[in-house]
């Protein structure tokens, strides 16, 4: 048990300093949680648990850098968390963060290019996903037009569109019915 009330499920033996990509030390948010700690390998997945109200979407923002910690380390890399790290990784929040009035496929491919990537690099990634999500009749529609589920399927692609070195996926199974949850 960490913090207040979450847990981490996370059973990996030691990983060489190499390959850990997160590194999160001491780290603690004022009435969140205190004292985290943890290091996760290339390859690794974390899962933390926990009530609603526990912590783990504010300790998600302190990785992130969409908030800062009151206390503790986060490196990326072996290397302080910066802005410049934040393009190696990819982050579906719980919240929705989708352009309504954009079509799915220019969405996708913004979100890409923010992340530094090329059309030549995302447009693989897009299409795959599209397919695979069942989504490609619907890549040049706008993003209003979409069910929640569809949505959410969306958000999961903008997420991974650069092929991030981490990815943080807060609540990814939110509004996606049993099959789709299984998809991804």
């Amino acid at each position: 048990m960490v913090g207040r009330d979450f847990t981490f499920q996370h059973q990996a033996p030691k990983p060489s300093r190499e390959d850990i990509v997160l590194s999160v030390s001491g780290l603690g948010r004022a009435g969140a949680f205190e004292d985290v700690s943890f290091d996760l390998a290339r390859g690794e997945r974390l899962l933390i648990l926990g009530l609603n109200g526990a912590g783990k979407t504010s300790l998600i923002r302190l990785i992130t850098r969409i908030t800062g910690p009151d206390e503790g380390v986060v490196l990326f890399r072996g290397e302080p968390l910066s802005p410049r790290h934040l393009i190696r990784m990819g982050y579906l929040p719980e919240e929705r963060g989708l352009y309504k009035r954009m079509t799915v496929r220019r969405l996708l491919r913004y979100y890409g290019q923010l992340k530094g990537k090329t059309l030549k690099d995302v447009d693989p990634v897009i299409n795959t996903w599209l397919e695979r999500f069942q989504l490609a009749a619907w890549a040049e529609k706008k993003v209003e037009a979409l069910s929640k589920g569809m949505a959410q399927k969306t958000q999961f692609i903008s997420a991974i569109v650069s092929t991030p070195r981490l990815l943080i996926l807060d609540e990814p199974f939110s509004g996606l019915d049993p099959v789709n949850a299984e998809a991804l």
